[in-house]
């Protein structure tokens, strides 16, 4: 275990527990989110506010976990950023319960078993949690236009967000791929439809390619999900959303190129001697955003996250707590839409309050 002191007198004690030594892009995303929740505690340092941070790897246990919690010596945490491993989950939640310590779990997991605790919030939720919030946000920027469900699999385990508009949207109609390939592909140029992939795996994503390159022109809007943000690794695969006219629903974009944006790359040059990460560029500043979100909070006001305001982050400015039945934790149930453009650009969908 090490910890980082900022400043010395320090009135915010806060934990943080990753998964920083696991193999692949799981420590690595989490030593990326560490590098930005360091700069906000850094940023908010700078306003007067006090901080002691200790971090440590979480392991993989129960008792590793439970380890690390007795281990402290900067007393009770104030608060603590948690891995979504839930045997983990469960210790750390446990002893929330006992010292009134607020739990942030920055990275996605079923939260079932935690979420009647009052001081659990849920940073970046499964789709299940947010599948109203992006039906409502599809309607509203995509408003007058026909819903159209596509099974690539004959309907077997169909996703959380197609699986509502199928069973719960009047108007929607379903189409089967590769049964009816010839009227899926004459709809990608209809403008007034909406194609919904019934599944998030790469597959199907590749499938949804294959009919956009047989349209003459993609016209309709592509439905895609995280998972499919989440890949995009080259321009190629940019380019692949491009051409399907994609907008694709998740939970955070980097805004890469607002001024705020650029300033905060080169603050994390200076701060960690190197660019940041190609590949997961965005996890730091989703670190900043939900550290600097989490701890302004708690250290400045001391209630209850979803009655803040939302405060400007240096991409992200939001964050929609929502609790999901009196008394229970809070989940982040704000969702955008990132449309690529047929020719090439990006563009932020927000929904108004």
């Amino acid at each position: 275990m090490f910890a980082c002191v900022l400043p010395a007198m320090a009135q915010v004690k806060v934990g943080v527990f990753l998964p920083f030594k696991s193999g692949g892009a799981v420590g690595q995303s989490a030593v990326e989110y560490y590098r930005g929740l360091l700069m906000a505690v850094d940023s908010l340092s700078q306003g007067g506010q006090q901080f002691a941070v200790t971090a440590a790897h979480s392991g993989q246990t129960a008792q590793d976990m439970q380890a690390l919690l007795s281990e402290s010596q900067n007393g009770v945490f104030d608060i603590i950023f948690a891995p979504s491993n839930q045997e983990q989950l469960k210790v750390v939640n446990e002893y929330s319960r006992r010292n009134g310590t607020k739990v942030a779990v920055p990275f996605g997991g079923a939260y079932d078993e935690f979420i009647s605790n009052p001081a659990f919030y849920a940073l970046r939720v499964t789709q299940t949690d947010f599948t109203l919030s992006a039906y409502q946000l599809i309607i509203s920027a995509l408003k007058g236009k026909t819903l159209y469900v596509v099974s690539c699999n004959g309907g077997t385990q169909i996703c959380p967000i197609a699986n509502y508009v199928s069973k719960y949207v009047k108007d929607a109609k379903l189409l089967e791929w590769p049964k009816q390939e010839k009227k899926i592909v004459q709809l990608m140029a209809d403008e007034s439809a909406v194609l919904i992939p019934s599944m998030y795996d790469e597959q199907t994503q590749a499938t949804m390619h294959s009919l956009a390159a047989k349209s003459s022109g993609v016209k309709a809007a592509v439905v895609g999900y995280p998972a499919w943000y989440d890949r995009v690794q080259t321009e190629a695969d940019r380019k692949a959303l491009c051409q399907m006219n994609a907008y694709v629903i998740q939970q955070y974009f980097p805004r890469t190129a607002l001024p705020r944006v650029k300033k905060f790359a080169a603050m994390y040059k200076d701060n960690f001697d190197r660019d940041l990460p190609n590949e997961r560029f965005s996890f730091p500043l989703w670190g900043f955003d939900t550290g600097y979100y989490m701890l302004k909070g708690f250290s400045r006001y001391k209630i209850e996250f979803y009655d803040q305001q939302v405060y400007a982050a240096p991409l992200q400015s939001v964050f929609r707590f929502r609790p999901r039945t009196t008394l229970s934790g809070l989940i982040n149930t704000a969702v955008l839409m990132v449309h690529y453009k047929p020719d090439g650009m990006q563009e932020l969908v927000e929904m108004s309050e």
